[in-house]
């Protein structure tokens, strides 16, 4: 289900039934809005991927809409800027640009969540696919999953790999991979870049990072990625095969979407849907996206977004599971 997204997309953009009514809503029509700056909340700090993410799709927002959107960064583990997106006024002029862990997994991993992703937020849009990679150090002399995985059956505990962190999207890809293989590799988390340096340097003899944090260093030769967790193979990576081609059914992405506080009229929602539709078509939009590891496959109908984020929490409470992860 995972590897088709967005399979129901109509050619034409479906609105929300709402939006028909939109001349009566507070917020006026798509037409006529927006007549003031938009407030983007990012929920992590300045300067990570998210954010340089965030930026670039609202710089040709603003363009497309005629109104400048403001970034706000609210740094932390994602709460607090949920937190002052769930409280701010339904008008149209504010916005949540929410990765999965935001919208679905803290539900899941977190005792106490001081926002409702389900009832705080409504769908506006999809931005695209996170994916990750998995790669070895070239002297582990690995050429493949399948060889990577014979060679941690052949030696438990042996192997370890580096990782962001044990409750991030690639610590949990990797210890599904642990799972789902019936393997035994040690996760080492790190922060920052010096996971990628470590396992260069032989440190570590894997890692698991999103595209853009081993792109140069496997174009190198530094690195040899070995299995890309999307849906099909990567026009950057062509030659690297999914993990569904060696273990079926092994999809693990993150993926950013463009929320808005419960309430908020249709027609705003409506207008930018649709033109961040536009702005996603364009080819060298979605080639800056891919340079930033995101990968667009449109935007969706709200309605559509909404059975995604239904989908992703049943997959995502499974996963949580699966791996015995302890809110916390």
């Amino acid at each position: 289900m995972r590897a088709h997204l967005f399979a129901l997309l109509a050619a034409a953009l479906v609105l929300a039934p709402g939006a028909v009514h939109a001349q009566t809503d507070p917020g006026g029509t798509a037409q006529d809005w927006p007549t003031k700056p938009i407030r983007m909340i990012v929920p992590q700090a300045a300067g990570g991927a998210p954010d340089v993410v965030a930026r670039f799709v609202c710089e040709t927002l603003s363009l497309s809409l005629g109104q400048q959107i403001l970034v706000e960064n609210r740094a932390g583990d994602g709460t607090i800027g949920a937190q002052a997106a769930a409280r701010a006024p339904a008008d149209g002029y504010t916005y949540l640009f929410a990765p999965a862990s935001v919208l679905v997994i803290n539900v899941f991993i977190s005792q106490f969540l001081p926002y409702s992703p389900e009832d705080d937020f409504v769908p506006v849009a999809m931005v695209g696919m996170s994916p990750l990679a998995l790669a070895v150090q070239p002297e582990l002399k690995v050429n493949s999953l399948a060889e990577l995985i014979a060679l941690a059956k052949a030696n438990p505990d042996k192997l370890a790999f580096a990782s962001p962190g044990q409750r991030t999207l690639p610590g949990m890809l990797g210890e599904m991979l642990n799972a789902r293989a019936g393997i035994r590799m040690l996760q080492v988390p790190y922060k920052g870049a010096q996971g990628v340096v470590d396992t260069m340097a032989g440190r570590t003899q894997l890692t698991i990072q999103g595209i853009p944090a081993i792109a140069g260093t496997v174009q190198q030769g530094q690195l040899q990625a070995i299995a890309v967790s999307s849906a099909k193979r990567l026009p950057e990576l062509p030659d690297v095969p999914t993990f569904s081609e060696t273990l079926p059914g092994f999809e693990f992405n993150g993926w950013f979407a463009i929320v808005a506080p419960a309430g908020t009229p249709a027609a705003p929602i409506a207008r930018m849907n649709r033109e961040l539709g536009r702005i996603l078509e364009n080819a060298e939009v979605a080639a800056r996206l891919r340079s930033l590891g995101v990968y667009t496959d449109g935007t969706g109908s709200p309605e559509q977004v909404e059975a995604f984020f239904r989908g992703e929490r049943s997959y995502w409470s499974r996963v949580v599971r699966e791996l015995k992860i302890e809110p916390e």
